[in-house]
């Protein structure tokens, strides 16, 4: 198994996805815009960030949410010098009794059957595009 090879599991349900990776380097390499794959990522990760729930004390977390633009990866980034305790919300910190509130991962597993529609649309969108089919 390769390091970009998963496998989703949801109650009786098993998806696995191998070569993304390889797909995604070897559409590069025909001539598939760099461009063209980071926008496809960044939607891929803008569905998570529009559905995830952050705890609204102040709000500010919420505002430091964010989709990266790599080219062969959709990011999702909360936090930074606005709200550097963004990771202790989401994991928790056992020893100072704060409670994990998972709401980025949370909003991955809501979204993904959306992700991997978007991603397989998205994907044969570019092939045709680039005349790869």
């Amino acid at each position: 198994m390769a390091a970009d090879d998963f496998t989703i599991t949801s109650g009786d349900v098993r998806l696995r996805v191998e070569g993304l990776g390889r797909t995604l380097r070897d559409m590069s390499k025909a001539g598939a815009d760099a461009e063209d794959m980071k926008d496809l990522m960044h939607s891929l990760g803008l569905l998570v960030v529009n559905a995830s729930q952050p705890p609204t004390d102040s709000g500010t977390l919420a505002t430091t949410l964010r989709a990266g633009r790599g080219k062969t990866k959709a990011v999702v980034r909360a936090g930074g010098a606005r709200a550097k305790y963004a990771g202790v919300i989401h994991y928790g910190w056992p020893a100072r009794n704060i409670e994990p509130q998972p709401f980025l991962s949370d909003a991955l597993n809501k979204t993904r059957p959306q992700i991997l529609k978007a991603l397989n649309d998205g994907l044969g969108d570019l092939l045709k595009k680039h005349d790869l089919t």
